[in-house]
């Protein structure tokens, strides 16, 4: 078995690194630590089934043969990987950009300066000319920026400008990734602050306080996404839009929602732009920068925001299993439909959850012949048909599985999954 692995507490250079070794090394399985970032969770949370990676809670690691590990060179920032530092008979291959310090001693390895470990990778990745998808290349993208504070850091190389610029070429989302990454606030990014808390206006749309906020800054500030996050939260909005004015004829939209109706990535999108329902941004080319702060309003104002409910948007329930079938049995089942995790209900109630990592666990003859009820999941969130499609979003990114059973009065009426959510969000 071949894998790769990345440091705890994973950013989003060591996402994009692991997703990048399985276009590297084919049949290679990411291994994603416990531990993730807030951005990073929320991030997989919708995305996750676009990748070929597992949870190390997921993983055997008795039968590996080949370890990948990625931008981090020590072994006391893997998960639980402690018990193959022994192993002579282990190949092991290591990509990082850190040079100082590391205790892992590579079979193969490229150790080189980069501002962020993926442009390594894709230096590779396009001497090869390996093709990967827009999404990807998004992934890619918010792993560089992420690393190299958007190309400002002072480790931030040439080859971290060109990787950018191949990204860009082959379909990397900006709006996708500016929804995602924040950072600190530095001077110019405070200032900005201070005049979105004073100029800004408060709406009361659909039960919700939503505050817009329209500003000239300077040319190159960068990071205004995290401005409009810190905006929210110091005025306890639901929603927040910032737009600012970075030249005479642009303005840049960024978008921050809540748990709430008020979906900002429905908004931006009709600007141009894209995100997700909790967050999003738009480059609008004006030479009336005040009729984009109007064109916000309306699109706000105009109409109530659309309350879309689970039951609108979750699957059928063919995914339902009962809990007497064996393991073998929901194996083929679940290789024949192309899933990774179902429901099990017994007469129409629910009763569990199991996925292609619980069976997985079942080995000997007499464990595949058992019935999956002695593996399924008894404990994970479940969502009410009337729930809105934002706590579906919000719910999903506590299910390792990717599946969050539709419920009423204990009976089993559907499922939301991943796909289900990101033809939600994408519109789709």
């Amino acid at each position: 078995m071949h894998i790769a692995t990345t440091h705890v507490n994973t950013d989003f250079d060591a996402l994009a690194s692991l997703v990048a070794a399985a276009y590297l090394y084919p049949g290679t399985v990411g291994v994603l630590p416990r531990q993730v970032q807030p951005d990073v969770k929320e991030f997989l949370a919708i995305h996750k089934d676009l990748f070929r990676i597992t949870s190390r809670n997921d993983i055997d690691i008795s039968d590996i043969t080949r370890l990948i590990i990625v931008d981090t060179n020590r072994w006391n920032r893997l998960d639980l990987m402690s018990e193959l530092q022994e192993r002579a008979d282990l190949e092991i291959i290591l990509w990082d950009h850190h040079m100082k310090g590391g205790d892992i001693e590579p079979s193969w390895e490229c150790q080189q300066e980069a501002g962020a470990n993926i442009t390594l990778m894709l230096r590779e990745m396009r001497r090869r000319e390996i093709a990967f998808a827009p999404m990807q290349a998004t992934l890619f993208l918010m792993g560089l920026y992420d690393d190299t504070g958007n190309l400002t850091y002072p480790s931030s190389t040439s080859e971290d400008a060109h990787a950018a610029g191949y990204l860009l070429e082959n379909g990397a989302d900006l709006n996708v990734a500016g929804a995602y990454l924040s950072k600190s606030l530095d001077l110019g990014q405070t200032t900005a602050l201070t005049l979105m808390l004073e100029g800004s206006k408060i709406f009361r749309i659909g039960g919700y306080n939503v505050g817009i906020s329209f500003l000239p800054v300077e040319r190159g500030l960068n990071m205004l996404s995290s401005v409009v996050t810190k905006y929210k939260e110091l005025k306890g909005l639901d929603a927040a839009f910032g737009i600012f004015c970075t030249d005479r004829d642009r303005c840049l939209v960024i978008g921050r929602g809540g748990r709430g109706d008020i979906d900002v990535g429905a908004v931006v999108r009709k600007l141009g732009g894209g995100g997700h329902p909790a967050a999003g941004s738009a480059m609008v080319r004006t030479e009336h920068p005040t009729h984009v702060y109007r064109q916000v309003v309306d699109l706000l104002t105009r109409t109530e925001q659309p309350r879309v409910r689970v039951k609108d948007i979750m699957s059928e329930p063919k995914l339902s299993l009962s809990p007497t079938i064996s393991v073998a049995e929901a194996r083929r089942f679940m290789e024949d439909q192309g899933i990774q995790a179902a429901v099990v209900a017994d007469n129409g109630k629910l009763v569990g959850l199991i996925s292609v990592a619980e069976l997985a666990k079942a080995r000997t003859d007499p464990q595949l012949k058992a019935p999956i009820k002695s593996f399924m999941k008894s404990g994970f969130p479940i969502l009410h048909p009337d729930q809105t499609a934002r706590d579906a979003v919000h719910l999903m990114s506590d299910s390792e599985s990717g599946l969050l059973p539709v419920v009423d009065q204990e009976r089993v009426l559907g499922a939301v999954t991943r796909s289900d959510l990101m033809l939600y969000i994408y519109e789709l």
